[in-house]
């Protein structure tokens, strides 16, 4: 082999290579080296995936007819366009390269922004005790629509329960209800958790072959992820009583998030809190997050234990991610703005409360200076590329 001549390198060393590549931008470049690279490329797509979540920014305009989004990447600070299937969805980033979507007519997807693949879902017509109506909506379907993405429609959640299938799970009705479809569904189907534990419900992941669904008094629900097969009313195996003291996130005035890192279960814990101006007057759609705390479930005695030692966190309207890459700050939070309950009922905007926070140093700084993060349609949610 000449010394330069890097396209007679054995395709499973090209392959062991690509896979190793941080980020959607290299992968592009190793592709486009020679045709040998290209084919090796090619091969492995499929199996490839970003370590670096990038960030879905906000839908901030009425009017988009060609449904373009920009794309930001914390890794190289850059911004990119892509095209998005429908304008005015609520969205929800994944780590599987999928962003779970409901659009204004209520149908539900998921989808790839960098290959534009779709999974269809049923429809969000369809989850179970789902009210067709809220009294304080004015008669008008637009109004309805609305408050049913930003309101009533609280979360959605990407699951990976097998190699080449997903669900998504709804929470929904104020924290009160969990839903679940998948691929082939005609409906959705009800998750039995409220009744009995008297919470309201923040986040659901899976793990070891367990799906978690995390409480507002730091209680766990879990299920045996293969119940989340079948068309039944699903019941939890168990419930995990917390002994932390949880007020404000019980009042509403906070947020909780469940991550796996590494072998760990992890609990996150967002405190926020509505801005004041100097005559100690509501500054109308103003709010802030104060500062993070982040536990780890001991699986020997059960309990939620607080740490300060962890990968890259990132939280929002998305499925909850632990990423270890350079590039990026361990025993930090990425944030995005989720809240619904301090935000103005006047304006319906939200996305400003953004950011990162650093657990040890307890400082926070902004990780993202442009100024198109406010939307009525779709806030900024983090997602993991994958081809």
């Amino acid at each position: 082999m000449a010394a330069n001549d890097w396209s007679t390198l054995p395709l499973d060393l090209l392959g062991a290579i690509a896979m190793k590549l941080e980020t959607l931008d290299d992968f592009i470049y190793f592709s486009a080296v020679c045709h040998t690279w290209n084919r090796v490329s090619s091969l492995i797509k499929h199996q490839w995936r970003s370590i670096v979540p990038w960030l879905l920014l906000a839908e901030n305009t009425s009017y988009n007819p060609h449904c373009v989004r920009k794309i930001f990447n914390p890794s190289n600070n850059k911004c990119y366009k892509l095209n998005f299937p429908t304008f005015g969805a609520k969205c929800s980033g994944s780590d599987y390269g999928w962003v779970a979507m409901v659009d204004r007519n209520l149908a539900v997807c998921l989808f790839n922004p960098i290959t534009k693949a779709e999974i269809r879902f049923p429809s969000a017509e369809t989850i179970p005790d789902r009210r067709p109506y809220d009294e304080e909506i004015d008669e008008n379907e637009e109004d309805y629509i609305s408050w049913f993405l930003r309101v009533y429609m609280r979360k959605l959640i990407v699951l990976k329960v097998s190699q080449n299938e997903f669900i998504i799970v709804v929470i929904y009705d104020n924290f009160d209800h969990l839903a679940f479809a998948k691929q082939g569904d005609k409906s959705w189907t009800s998750v039995f958790v409220k009744q009995g534990y008297g919470f309201r419900m923040f986040d659901v992941m899976a793990m070891n072959g367990y799906v978690f669904a995390l409480c507002s008094n730091a209680s766990l629900v879990y299920w045996n992820i293969e119940d989340f097969q079948g068309y039944e009313l699903v019941k939890p195996m168990e419930h995990l009583s917390s002994e932390l003291q949880m007020r404000p996130f019980i009042c509403g005035l906070g947020t909780l998030y469940l991550v796996e890192s590494g072998c760990d279960l992890l609990m996150v814990l967002r405190f926020k809190e509505e801005v004041f101006d100097s005559n100690r007057k509501l500054i109308p759609d103003v709010y802030e997050t104060l500062r993070f705390s982040v536990y780890r479930l001991d699986p020997k005695d059960k309990r939620w234990e607080e740490i300060k030692d962890h990968a890259s966190l990132f939280v929002g309207g998305n499925s909850t991610m632990s990423v270890s890459a350079k590039g990026l700050q361990p025993n930090c939070i990425y944030f995005t703005d989720d809240e619904f309950e301090l935000s103005s009922l006047v304006t319906k905007l939200g996305g400003h409360d953004m950011g990162v926070y650093d657990i040890k140093c307890k400082k926070k700084w902004r990780f993202y200076e442009g100024d198109d993060i406010r939307s009525a349609y779709c806030r900024p949610t983090w997602f993991i590329p994958q081809l």
